[in-house]
């Protein structure tokens, strides 16, 4: 059963009977969580006052035997005979603390926790990534600086790591496939887009200097130039960059991630609080002769009148 508890300092209120219209969304494009509810008010009925009680900042976590989200109430809306509540999780804190930090030749992994260290979040796991960092950033989020680290620790050694939230903890780990099944679960109508739009097929890598014109790195897919046509990117990298291999890396896996027209599915499928972006899911829709594994780009979840549907954007993976 789903449980909404509303946390007030060390009280903790089970609101579930008041709440309706729950919505819960990921993403794979955007940091962190977001929660949504109505809940019922009547100023007329002592047993609505917790309701009149809720304000910004208290903590809301959805259950069902699992912890599903915990975060931070950051939008209410009143009406006459309702409230409409927004909760985002903790990484609310990553995106909305600015900082100035200048890494010199720190790991990723001890440039992280410092983030996390300075805006008080608290810290979990953190996995060692060797990685050095050699660089100033100036008016940029937390969140934005740690996605740029591992990023630069992905163009460089191929591997991903993720910052995960559990409850109000993070934990930094390698990316693994997490498999969800929804066999018998489809329904509705999917709908398919195929697109080249952002397809890549050549990568140059230079140099971030302004005053500097060599290309360190440079590789193609000639097959893919000759049906498609040259669809070129820069990578820019910093000028002290000597390290070849490190460099040829950089392009290949950029090349490797966008050289390909990218198939995404959108669909309907009965709840299942395993599906979450990030995931995958390996099934066959008739519809359009496909069979193949997809990642969950997006995923939102939602409870009327006692009906658990998620909604789900998918991409082959």
């Amino acid at each position: 059963m789903h449980k909404i508890n509303l946390i007030q300092g060390d009280t903790i209120t089970d609101i579930s009977s008041f709440s309706g219209s729950i919505n819960l969304t990921t993403s794979v494009d955007t940091l962190g969580a977001s929660f949504s509810f109505s809940v019922a008010r009547n100023i007329n009925d002592s047993s609505y006052t917790i309701i009149e009680s809720i304000k910004n900042g208290d903590i809301v976590k959805f259950e069902n035997e699992k912890n599903l989200f915990t975060g931070v109430i950051i939008d209410i809306t009143t009406n006459r005979f309702s409230k409409d509540i927004k909760c985002l999780d903790f990484y609310f804190y990553l995106n909305n603390n600015k900082v100035i930090k200048q890494f010199n030749e720190l790991n990723a992994s001890a440039c992280i926790e410092n983030l996390l260290q300075s805006i008080g979040a608290k810290i979990g796991t953190i996995e060692s990534i060797a990685t050095s960092i050699d660089k100033i950033y100036k008016n940029r989020t937390v969140a934005e600086i740690i996605d740029d680290i591992l990023k630069i620790v992905n163009e460089e050694t191929g591997k991903k790591y993720i910052l995960e939230i559990e409850e109000t903890t993070f934990n930094l780990v390698a990316h693994k496939k997490i498999k969800v099944a929804v066999e018998n679960n489809i329904f509705g109508m999917p709908i398919l887009n195929e697109s080249m739009v952002n397809m890549k097929n050549a990568i140059l890598v230079v140099s971030n200097d302004q005053e500097e014109e060599s290309i360190y790195a440079e590789v193609k897919d000639e097959e893919a130039i000759k049906k498609y046509g040259m669809l070129q990117e820069i990578v820019e990298v910093d000028p002290d960059k000597d390290d070849i291999s490190k460099v040829r890396n950089i392009a290949s896996t950029k090349l490797k991630e966008l050289n390909k027209v990218t198939q995404k599915v959108t669909l309907p499928v009965l709840g299942n609080d395993e599906l979450r972006a990030g995931r995958t899911l390996e099934i066959e829709i008739k519809e359009f002769n496909i069979k193949n594994e997809f990642l969950i780009k997006s995923c939102t979840h939602s409870f009327k009148k006692g009906n658990h549907i998620c909604d789900l954007e998918l991409e082959v993976s």
